[in-house]
């Protein structure tokens, strides 16, 4: 049976589609916000999901606004899920979370129980590197550190790349794709 519900996506905001200057408005980070309007585009909720309130918070949305990313929920649970679980809690529910803080070991290094979609990221990772590390660089610090591929840009970029990758796997074996590389 195919799930009735639409992927949410909770989305921090400094740090993940920004360079983190709290207060203030960092410069964006163009494939945080990529990837944002791909998984809008592919008929996601997003849910702005950060520690921003008042005017600080009004501006946040503006600024996403004027980017393009539209937020369908900011800070608040989506009223289908309160209504299917029977409540709200102060943690907002989400199928996937985009947050430069979040880390999720299995999502890094291969997603899957058993790490059966490796292949997948050691793809997407090379595709990554090539497009992002070598030719476009947008985090110089962490080049200089020797480390380009260890920056949030480069985790979000190759998140997105597995799971096109996993998708396109996935058409071609006539097989429905609800796992691999971070779907839901």
């Amino acid at each position: 049976m195919k799930n009735p519900y639409k992927k949410i996506v909770a989305v921090d905001f400094d740090g993940t589609l920004c360079k983190d200057a709290y207060p203030a408005i960092g410069d964006p980070l163009p494939y945080s916000i990529h990837y944002i309007k791909e998984l809008a585009k592919d008929g996601a909720i997003l849910v702005l999901h950060t520690c921003r309130n008042g005017a600080l918070l009004d501006e946040a949305v503006k600024w996403c606004n004027d980017r393009g990313i539209v937020f369908d929920y900011i800070n608040q649970n989506v009223p289908e899920n309160v209504e299917r679980y029977g409540g709200d809690t102060r943690k907002i529910y989400a199928d996937i979370y985009v947050d430069t803080n979040a880390v999720n070991p299995r999502r890094i290094y291969g997603i899957g129980e058993f790490d059966e979609n490796i292949g997948i990221f050691d793809v997407a990772d090379e595709i990554t590197r090539l497009e992002l590390c070598q030719t476009k660089c947008l985090c110089p610090e962490y080049r200089a550190a020797g480390k380009c591929h260890d920056c949030d840009v480069f985790f979000t970029l190759r998140q997105y790349h597995a799971l096109r990758i996993a998708e396109a796997c996935a058409a071609e074996n006539g097989k429905p794709n609800d796992t691999a590389a971070g779907g839901a």
